[in-house]
């Protein structure tokens, strides 16, 4: 027990001395822009900034294990609109956990060590009270793993929950967006129009590619843009390629509002009823289990109680 009251204080004493005495990470790209706030990496990102650097390897271009990886991170902090760019004067999204690769690398660790630790507590404290022996509470420190992928489950929640929330949109803002080009607006002017008016993340989009023109006056590169940081939402995807066809070769856009109008009616039908049938499972899971502890309380645990009477009066 000696070893294992040793090793939380040694990790304690780490992660507080590699806190107070280690500058904060910045970012090299931007040495003068402040941070988001409301991240829940803390200060303590500091003890594990190396180990999240070899981690994080030497970049998307990596052929090794790390880069693969790490290109499908990045796909998933812009597709949940977590990616801080560098260049950008605020973060997309203050409150986000992480918000480049860096950042994301030292959560996974740092949850890593904190639920290690708090695993090896835990098994030491089960180990103590019932007299194993004391390398038994190694065991605890397995709850790492978990720690490890949490941030992964997070950030693909975040990213999927955007998704559906642009697929959702676009069923009301593509078909509006129709109407504006068919009264004789021109596509800037209705975007326009368009992203003065409140939105969600497809509103949002729409806004980032008309100010790319407003500053370079070439729409096409704030549509790749928009492909670029939305890769995993394939409606958005295609309705950008085919504005960036048009606009290439002088056609109508019109017509392409008018085809991707039916699509994207039918892929927001197509969501609302896969959210109807998810929330239907999540309620029958929910019913189940109230349901059973319900039976539990009522028949299970007086038995228990009877059973337990019984031995003591042995």
């Amino acid at each position: 027990m000696e070893i294992i009251l040793g090793f939380i204080g040694g990790l304690s004493f780490l992660m507080i001395w590699a806190g107070l005495t280690q500058p904060r990470v910045v970012r090299p790209q931007a040495p003068t822009v402040q941070q988001p706030q409301g991240g829940r990496v803390g200060f303590f990102s500091a003890a594990v900034a190396g180990l999240a650097a070899w981690f994080q390897g030497r970049g998307v271009e990596d052929t090794t294990w790390r880069g693969g990886l790490n290109a499908r991170y990045l796909r998933l902090l812009k597709q949940a609109d977590w990616y801080w760019a560098p260049g950008e004067a605020v973060a997309p999204t203050p409150g986000a956990r992480f918000w480049n690769l860096e950042t994301l690398w030292a959560a996974k660790l740092l949850t890593a060590a904190f639920f290690a630790l708090g695993g090896l507590v835990f098994v030491g404290l089960i180990t103590l009270a019932l007299h194993w022996p004391a390398v038994v509470a190694l065991v605890g420190l397995l709850a790492g793993v978990i720690g490890f992928v949490d941030p992964d489950n997070e950030l693909a929640d975040a990213a999927e929950k955007r998704r559906r929330q642009i697929i959702l949109e676009m069923g009301y803002k593509v078909p509006e967006l129709r109407v504006y080009v068919r009264s004789g607006r021109t596509f800037v002017a209705a975007l326009r129009y368009l992203t003065s008016r409140p939105g969600g993340p497809f509103v949002r989009e729409m806004y980032r590619a008309l100010h790319v023109y407003d500053i370079t006056a070439d729409l096409e590169r704030g549509l790749r843009a928009v492909i670029e940081r939305n890769g995993m939402c394939e409606p958005l995807v295609n309705l950008c390629g085919d504005l960036l066809a048009v606009l290439a070769e002088g056609g109508e856009v019109g017509m392409v509002l008018e085809a991707h109008t039916d699509s994207a009616l039918h892929e927001q039908r197509r969501q609302l009823r896969q959210q109807g049938q998810d929330n239907t499972q999540q309620m029958t899971y929910v019913v189940s289990a109230t349901t059973l502890i319900v039976i539990f309380a009522l028949v299970g645990g007086p038995a228990l109680w009877t059973v337990i009477s019984s031995l003591g009066g042995l």
